[in-house]
């Protein structure tokens, strides 16, 4: 590969991880901060998911923009727009503040990943796979490390510094990304009607896809949601040992995924992806099976090192199937694929919390099954 690819790759690669580090950071700090800023227990549960709430119709509308003026373009405003809300955050002096800095943040995290993952697939030459499995691994490797240092920084030194270093990282992203090479893809824009007809020849690909990200993030919300409240004081003393038990599980499922986000895009490109779907849905399945067999921490944490295995592959495969369309409508599909990822962890959240007070058998159980609705795509996806 000459120099210019490979400065192009690192490039992005940090994008990825930027792109990703901070709204991963934000989700176990920014209901405390809300608290802290004096909103009550509702008001700071509401703070934290209007960013989802606006994310939801922003993803929509950003996919589109994606397509209509170029993945460059909107990797920079997308990045911009990120480390000045991010600096917002530190600047904030009411809740209803931190309210409104929540939606403007999800206007900008939303422009980014359709880009991002838009030109993945387009620098990704004939080892589609391999290529996008090695620049989705820093997205993984963020959402370890931003979940697992935020709570630690802010403890540490307050929220004003933590915001602000991390608004200027988001910054150099922003500048390394005007440095990118303008590609064919970037003008690939025939009006929405020609988006609806790039989506319709890939159809079975693209639903597939779509229902891949759904199962994934209704698991993920599930135990999100059910696990840590379900083992507490059954598994664990306590809430706070759950917490941590849990927190650390999912943190390691994201390094595993991390590692074989890379070695499922070699699979995938040796064997195909219906392979990659095999293995994950068997990893994530066996990952709750084990512990809902024999109820321990070491086995909770086993079970979600092997759904890490899962996480990587459904990821993998999904971005693989979503983005198997034209060029001028692969923005709108990543950006349909990233409400999905949304709204499966709102379907899944509220399930686990429901499961929960039945204990975390019932969480562990429905968690190992919904993996299995994967099985039509191998027949459907006709990869």
């Amino acid at each position: 590969m000459a120099k210019s690819g490979r400065l192009e790759l690192l490039i992005m690669a940090f994008i990825g991880f930027v792109g990703i580090l901070d709204t991963s950071f934000m989700i176990p700090i920014i209901a405390l901060y809300a608290e802290s800023l004096g909103a009550s227990k509702a008001e700071a549960g509401f703070i934290a998911g209007f960013y989802s709430m606006v994310a939801i119709p922003a993803s929509i509308a950003a996919g589109i923009l994606v397509d209509r003026l170029g993945r460059k373009k909107m990797l920079v405003v997308g990045l911009l727009w990120d480390s000045l809300s991010v600096l917002l955050y530190s600047m904030v002096a009411s809740s209803f503040q931190l309210l409104i800095v929540r939606g403007l943040h999800a206007i900008g995290g939303s422009l980014v990943y359709p880009a991002f993952i838009a030109r993945t697939r387009e620098i990704s030459g004939e080892r589609v796979g391999y290529s996008v499995g090695r620049l989705l691994a820093p997205v993984a490797l963020a959402n370890a490390l931003g979940t697992a240092s935020a709570g630690f920084l802010t403890y540490m030194l307050g929220y004003r510094i933590p915001f602000i270093a991390l608004s200027l990282i988001i910054l150099l992203a922003g500048i390394l990304a005007l440095t990118l090479p303008e590609r064919p893809e970037e003008r690939s824009w025939r009006g929405l009607k020609g988006v609806v007809e790039g989506i319709r020849e890939a159809s079975p690909s693209v639903i597939s896809g779509l229902w891949l990200i759904i199962v994934l993030y209704v698991t993920l919300g599930i135990i999100v949601g059910g696990l840590a409240t379900s083992i507490s004081g059954v598994v664990v003393p306590g809430e706070r040992e759950a917490r941590l038990l849990t927190g650390t599980g999912v943190s390691l499922s994201s390094l595993v995924a991390a590692v074989f986000l890379v070695l499922s895009g070699l699979v995938s490109d040796k064997r195909g992806v219906k392979l990659v779907i095999l293995y994950s849905i068997a990893a994530s399945t066996l990952g709750f099976i084990l512990p809902a067999a024999v109820l321990s921490p070491q086995t909770i944490l086993l079970g979600l090192i092997l759904f890490g295995i899962g996480l990587a592959g459904f990821l993998l495969s999904s971005t693989i199937l979503v983005t198997n369309v034209s060029a001028k409508a692969r923005g709108t599909t990543v950006g349909l694929q990233q409400v999905l990822n949304i709204v499966g962890i709102a379907v899944g959240a509220p399930a686990g919390g429901l499961l929960a007070a039945m204990g975390p058998h019932h969480v562990l159980i429905v968690a190992a099954l919904i993996p299995l609705l994967a099985i039509p795509v191998l027949v459907y996806s006709g990869s």
